[in-house]
């Protein structure tokens, strides 16, 4: 910790990350700077460390050396910690880093890879993960503010499709390890970190703004052709949404167990996402996924649902929603078969099926994750909540309660979501 009592990473820590890795290489300085900008991360503090010296290539010679490394820690303001509920999802992300992930890789072994879109992970610890930049590999986030196009969906699917294949995989060959790591009570599963019971009070006035900021977008957004209908359509928003029954309702989803039940990444819109477009190295992964603090077990319906209806615009879904599910599925069967060749294949016409239905199910889902994800992804930097202010005024502590209101853009994508769920009989 620095003199202020908050956790940083120092030289000497620095060293021995990066030495235990790289004996052969000296760190002499460090250089510091935040991670990420104002709406990119609500939950945590990201900051890039910049580790300089030198590396022995033979007996006499050494060359520059400069390696990154990106650290997250609990936000300093306590009010923030309390409003974003950050020491759990911490505690869970350390877990998966520590426990969930190495079992999952461990299924990869002989040349059976199907995903590898997860950072190196140098420390893993309950009030610091230290991690490698993956900027420095020319991996990027897409622009929030646009969302995902046709080919970036893709490339996200194939990999959330090999992702969860290693989960069905691990549960159907090693269920009492899957087992363990899904008990939080163990010491070493991951837990749902948002909705769960016991949230539902802390939460009720942050999802109450959020929900009436959708009523209001969808009502004045509501385009002309639709006009006659805007009794049942206001009417059956307003139903999902009662303050009543909405948090229930979410926690009833997100915990549901069936044959697709996996370790869900939990969050997976835009910034969570890291992207190359050139490819440097072969079989090298396209996609990183980022942020595992509100990874869940559940259906992996929940991340398809939070992916394709809060990072994709109406226009793509209309157009493409049923090629994206079959290129998903696609995937899903042929990483199943790679991880678990000795097994008779999975009918593809039963998993099809299971799918949609999950889909169907859990698009509820993906409606109440974009009342926080829509106005988060199309707001202007400066309209987003600044975690790396240490001042706590009435008007912060405001602030990290409340969603951003939404503008046009995001009435725009709110509205279009809205017609289509209901339209497909979800709402």
């Amino acid at each position: 910790m620095d003199q202020e009592g908050h956790v940083c990473l120092t030289l000497e820590f620095v060293r021995e990350l990066i030495t235990k890795d790289e004996p052969n290489v000296e760190i002499t300085s460090l250089e510091e700077e935040p991670g990420s900008g104002r709406g990119d991360n609500y939950t945590s503090m990201l900051y890039r460390v910049q580790a300089k010296g030198r590396k022995q290539v033979t007996n006499d010679e050494w060359i520059n050396y400069e390696r990154a490394i990106i650290y997250k820690v609990l936000p300093q303001s306590r009010e923030r910690r309390e409003a974003f509920k950050s020491e759990l999802l911490f505690q869970n992300e350390v877990a998966f880093y520590t426990h969930v992930w190495p079992a999952l890789d461990k299924l990869q072994t002989n040349g059976r890879k199907v995903f590898s879109g997860v950072a190196k992970i140098y420390a893993a610890r309950i009030d610091l993960i230290a991690m490698e930049d993956l900027q420095e590999r020319g991996f990027k986030m897409a622009d929030r503010r646009k969302g995902l196009q046709l080919d970036h969906l893709k490339r996200v699917l194939k990999a959330l499709a090999g992702f969860h294949a290693l989960s069905l995989t691990l549960r159907e060959t090693r269920p009492e390890e899957f087992a363990r790591l899904t008990d939080p009570n163990g010491g070493q599963g991951i837990q749902e970190a948002l909705f769960r019971t016991e949230n539902e009070d802390w939460y009720r006035q942050y999802y109450h703004v959020a929900a009436n900021n959708a009523i209001r977008m969808v009502s004045d957004g509501l385009p002309a052709h639709m006009e006659h209908k805007r009794h049942e359509i206001m009417e059956k928003l307003q139903a999902f949404l009662n303050d009543d029954i909405f948090f229930r309702t979410m926690t009833e989803l997100a915990s549901t167990q069936g044959p697709l039940t996996v370790f869900c990444h939990g969050d997976c819109w835009t910034n969570n996402i890291l992207f190359k477009d050139n490819l440097t190295r072969p079989n090298e992964e396209v996609v990183y996924l980022i942020d595992f603090q509100l990874s869940r077990v559940g259906s992996l319906a929940l991340d398809l649902a939070n992916l394709l209806y809060c990072c994709a615009t109406g226009e793509i879904r209309r157009a493409h929603m049923t090629q994206l599910l079959q290129h998903y599925h696609f995937h899903l069967m042929s990483s199943l078969h790679t991880l678990n060749p000795k097994q008779p294949p999975k009918d593809p016409s039963v998993m099809w099926e299971l799918l949609n239905e999950e889909m169907r199910r859990c698009s509820r889902f993906g409606a109440g994750l974009a009342l926080d994800i829509l106005p988060i992804s199309t707001c202007e930097s400066d309209e987003a909540p600044d975690l790396y202010e240490r001042s706590e005024t009435t008007k912060e502590k405001q602030i990290a309660r409340a969603p951003p209101r939404g503008g046009a853009e995001c009435a725009r994508l709110m509205t279009d979501l809205v017609l289509e769920l209901i339209h497909n009989h979800a709402l």
